[in-house]
């Protein structure tokens, strides 16, 4: 919205159902100052995490699996860590979670807004609710060493919109070393505008 005041156009953003305002600039260089999306569902309420961790043994594999929503996109970075080899799967597409897995929390990074995800999360691991899935297509495999790198991400410049109504495994195997793996998933729910 423009407006014409002392003969100079003003520029206006809606603000609400109602209202309008001008936008801020900085007083330094005039710069606009705006927030990435990302940041922006953050104050909405509608960013969300989990971080899990497992000690594996000796060839051992930690689980973690996702459920979408059926219209809701979810917007997801993650990062991995580990201390020793081994190899880590994203998996899509799975047909279902045959056995295995228990509840995973997420929580919501706007602490003000207690909102719950839609997002449904359960982990396990060899000897402790290690979850059993059918199917998928593997769309990361990556194998994880202190002679190659000790962690492995997806920052939110390269984030996935997971598919809708869909279940996804993130898969860590363990190599031949006592191994502690940390896996954290960063995520935001997001309806597609249409207007």
């Amino acid at each position: 919205m423009t407006q014409i005041f002392n003969e100079k156009a003003m520029v206006f953003g809606k603000t609400g159902d109602k209202t309008y305002q001008a936008p801020r600039l900085d007083t330094s260089t005039h710069a606009l100052e705006t927030i990435e999306y990302p940041h922006h569902e953050i104050h909405a309420g509608s960013y969300y995490a989990n971080i899990s961790s497992f000690t594996l043994a000796n060839g051992q594999v930690a689980t973690f699996g996702i459920t979408t929503h059926a219209t809701k996109e979810m917007h997801l970075t993650w990062e991995l860590s580990a201390i020793a080899d081994g190899t880590f799967d994203v998996i899509e597409g799975v047909t279902s979670f045959d056995s295995g897995g228990v509840a995973a929390a997420s929580w919501n990074h706007n602490r003000n807004i207690l909102t719950a995800s839609v997002m449904t999360c359960i982990k396990g691991q060899t000897g402790s609710n290690l979850i059993v899935f059918t199917g998928g297509t593997t769309l990361l495999s990556q194998a994880i060493s202190t002679g190659k790198g000790s962690s492995v991400n997806r920052s939110n410049v390269g984030e996935y919109i997971l598919k809708t109504s869909s279940k996804y495994i993130f898969r860590y195997t363990n190599g031949t070393s006592a191994n502690v793996v940390n896996l954290e998933l960063e995520w935001y729910e997001h309806t597609p505008r249409t207007a």
